[in-house]
């Protein structure tokens, strides 16, 4: 799927999880430039409840550096996504970013289709600068996981 189709589903995903969750109550090297990114200072992550647990999905590293997909100067998070559950299972992870007061600047998502039961996915990810609405790419501090969403692979 092309980067603009992902970020609609993205986004209608997003959409949906929030309205859930109101209604309920690849890899690269590049280390260039560190952020003081906050990994660990994330909540418990908002989870649809289809047997997603938030241990389903993680962030290993986030960070500004020169990247070979996402260019020079990007925000990369660096995450895994594990199928806890005894079936496959396609999955959505949101995570938002931070600024240093801890306001939201923005979001994006990934998605792991087809994930078999015990399978881990890593890969990485960048918000675009249209994605971040309430402040520039510079201002990010931190980042956090928003939405596992699992949903049965048929």
């Amino acid at each position: 799927m092309r980067r603009g189709r992902v970020a609609v589903v993205v986004a209608g995903l997003v959409v949906a999880a929030g309205l859930v969750a109101g209604c309920a109550a690849a890899e690269d090297s590049g280390t260039a430039g560190k952020a003081r990114a906050n990994v660990n200072a994330r909540p418990e992550p908002v989870t649809s409840p289809d047997d997603a647990t938030p241990r389903d999905a993680r962030i290993l590293e986030s960070g500004f550096e020169d990247h070979a997909t996402w260019g020079p100067g990007s925000y990369v998070v660096k995450y895994e996504i594990t199928n806890g559950g005894e079936d496959d299972a396609h999955y959505f992870v949101g995570f938002e970013f931070l600024d240093e007061d801890g306001d939201v600047l923005g979001s994006t998502g990934v998605t792991a289709d087809k994930l078999g039961p015990g399978k881990t996915r890593r890969g990485d990810t960048a918000p675009l600068p249209s994605e971040l609405e309430n402040g520039p790419l510079k201002s990010i501090t931190a980042v956090r996981i928003s939405t596992v969403e699992r949903m049965p692979a048929l």
